[in-house]
């Protein structure tokens, strides 16, 4: 018969955050920077500013004529200032700085004081930044501009906390905001535009022509110019911000090894805030694009597609796509020797209600395969996506379109895989609708490896895989994909060689030939869909002689009044045990006392919660560590 001991932990629990994507916000909460701490390198500029450079520093905050004017701190500001915009509005003003930073502290740092409001309007440029490296451009709004942004030549630049809204009538440019080399360089030897960061940030209303003609674009990375030299503004990073009302797209990516990851894309036809049809969200095309990674996006309501596709070598992954006039994503060869839409990896993302606005049923479906010039697109995988309610099923296809690797999707188009909630929303809100999974859905642990290990049986860092397009090394902007192999050792990726398969990882790994590997998962298997359920609670348990030791993980918000209950039992144990004790949060706990070489099934849970929460291991005590297996679920 089974005894049980158990004991009460009073807990008083710091409130932690659920864990998962961050979230697009506006500059109206962006964080302000730290104190400042040298008043020779703090600056002061007002709408109205006329100091002369020297006499607008120091500690003390300063307004009106006595700060200077923002062309004063263009011309003058140097590695390590900072140079305050207090609020108003800045007409046909620019931030043009004339110096470089240098690397972290020492950048030069344009941003708003204290949350007051800065607006610089109906000026030719927002920012321009040509040939200067580590800029910092943070919590400024920018409205009615020839150009929203202009980073040439430039190399670890930051926008950040920025909204950029509305397109002036005076402007001639097709696109707002723009990231590549040298404009006045057509050689091979132009200076191109890499590691810069762009995050939190908006970006609204570039457009023009007629209602329907799809003319203009927010943001460009790298040149759309072909032919030309390539333009190699790689290592860009896009992250977390809002991109709406582009007439032609609201995100194009025109060159490599850039990370667009966690923004919310909308480009829906919305008389309320424009007056034009709604077109596609993102594109990616020409000779020189690929091989990069979208990641975390959201992209819901575009008239058309969410993402045209037309590069090769792209990581799409964990991206959410919903409520899409056509389908979702257009993989598709447009241009003969151009643009070629070929191995891409199409995993781990979640389609819901896309392509119920198109005619023409190959372009309809989650996503769709179009050969536009004579050239199939070849070699492009699509694995443990949840394709529901699109028109015309999961995938469709326009033209003589090769096959492609389609494997392990739920493509059970009317059959709800069990999302959290599907309520028709405000375009506007980027939270719903709510893709994550239910507890009970069954497409948890539904999933299958991204690869397999070619690699003889070992022991190393390194080793061979099928099929590395599934993963990045991050490129030095981002960490490396953290992987799993099927015997549970995890390790982060340091570095990917997609000429020979051969992954390289932080920590040894041991594994065995045609050995599972995919991205880090909870449970038996990997879950379909862009999320993975991360239990609310994780259990976990270590051997030790004569005692268990305990630590766990919360990944959801509990009252602080919740206190932990401890219970395990066994064949055979001493006397119940009853302790009531304040913990940590480190979340940790010693059972001592135990009898060695016996299983103990160990459950803790949450009491004074709602949901209550609960996970078990069991855990044999050893003083010989050579005794296996030790842990068990």
């Amino acid at each position: 018969m089974k005894k049980q001991i158990v004991f009460t932990l009073v807990l008083t629990l710091a409130l932690l955050a659920t864990p998962g994507q961050s979230k697009p916000v506006t500059n109206a909460a962006f964080p302000l920077l730290p104190e400042i701490s040298s008043p020779d390198t703090t600056y002061w500029v007002s709408p109205d500013g006329q100091a002369a450079w020297a006499s607008c520093r120091g500690e003390l905050p300063l307004t009106g004529p006595s700060a200077c004017a923002l062309s004063t701190a263009n011309a003058n500001a140097s590695a390590g200032d900072t140079v305050y915009l207090r609020g108003g509005t800045y007409s046909n003003q620019e931030i043009r700085p004339s110096n470089s930073g240098t690397p972290e502290s020492n950048r030069i740092v344009f941003t708003s004081y204290n949350r007051e409001n800065v607006l610089i309007r109906d000026s030719a440029y927002g920012i321009y930044i040509y040939k200067k490296s580590y800029i910092t451009v943070n919590g400024i709004n920018f409205y009615s501009l020839r150009r929203f942004m202009r980073i040439y030549a430039g190399h670890h630049n930051t926008i950040s906390y920025c909204n950029f809204d509305t397109r002036s009538l005076e402007s001639g440019d097709w696109v707002g905001a723009l990231i590549a080399d040298d404009p006045d360089d057509n050689t091979p030897a132009s200076e191109n535009s890499t590691y810069n960061w762009v995050h939190h940030c908006t970006f609204y209303r570039w457009v023009y022509g007629a209602y329907d003609e799809h003319r203009g674009a927010l943001l460009d990375i790298g040149s759309s110019d072909s032919p030309g030299p390539e333009d190699e503004s790689y290592y860009n990073l896009i992250e977390d911000n809002i991109f709406a009302y582009g007439g032609h797209h609201t995100l194009a990516v025109y060159s490599k090894y850039n990370v667009i990851r966690n923004n919310y894309f909308h480009n829906e036809t919305n008389p309320a805030n424009w007056n034009y049809e709604g077109y596609r969200a993102t594109l990616t095309e020409g000779p020189y694009a690929g091989h990069c990674l979208y990641a975390g996006n959201r992209f819901g309501f575009a008239g058309a597609s969410g993402i045209a596709l037309r590069s090769p070598n792209n990581i799409l992954r964990f991206n959410t796509f919903y409520q899409n006039g056509y389908g979702a994503i257009q993989v598709v060869s447009s241009q003969a020797g151009v643009d070629h839409a070929d191995y891409n990896h199409v995993y781990h993302n979640s389609f819901y209600h896309n392509g119920h606005l198109a005619t023409d049923p190959g372009f309809q479906g989650g996503m769709y395969f179009a050969n536009w010039s004579g050239v199939s697109p070849v070699g492009n995988v699509v694995k443990n996506n949840i394709f529901y309610d699109n028109k015309n099923g999961s995938i469709s296809y326009e033209g003589q379109v090769d096959p492609q690797v389609v494997e392990n999707d739920w493509d059970q188009n009317d059959l709800d895989p069990g999302f959290v909630d599907l309520s028709d929303s405000d375009p506007d809100d980027p939270d719903l609708p709510d893709l994550h999974l239910e507890p009970n859905s069954t497409a948890i642990d539904a999933g299958t490896r991204l690869t397999t290990i070619t690699s003889a049986d070992g022991f190393g860092t390194a080793f061979g895989v099928a099929d590395a397009g599934y993963f990045t090394d991050g490129w030095d902007i981002i960490e490396g994909d953290l992987i799993q192999l099927a015997n549970g050792q995890r390790a982060r990726i340091t570095d990917v060689n997609y000429e020979t398969n051969v992954i390289t990882v932080d920590v040894g790994l041991s594994w065995t030939q045609n050995m599972s590997v995919s991205l880090a998962y909870e449970g038996p298997a990997p879950d379909l869909g862009a999320y993975e359920l991360v239990p609310g609670l994780d259990l976990r348990g270590a051997p030790a002689d004569r005692a268990i030791y305990l630590n766990w993980t919360v990944n959801i918000t509990l009252p602080v009044t919740t206190t932990w209950r401890i219970g395990y039992y066994t064949t055979t144990v001493n006397a119940p045990f009853t302790a009531t004790l304040p913990l940590s949060t480190t979340r940790a706990y010693t059972l001592t006392d135990l009898t060695n070489y016996q299983w103990y099934t160990v459950t803790l849970s949450t009491v004074g919660s709602t949901p209550i929460l609960s996970d078990t291991v069991r855990v044999m005590p050893t003083d010989q560590f050579v005794y296996l297996p030790l842990v068990l679920r």
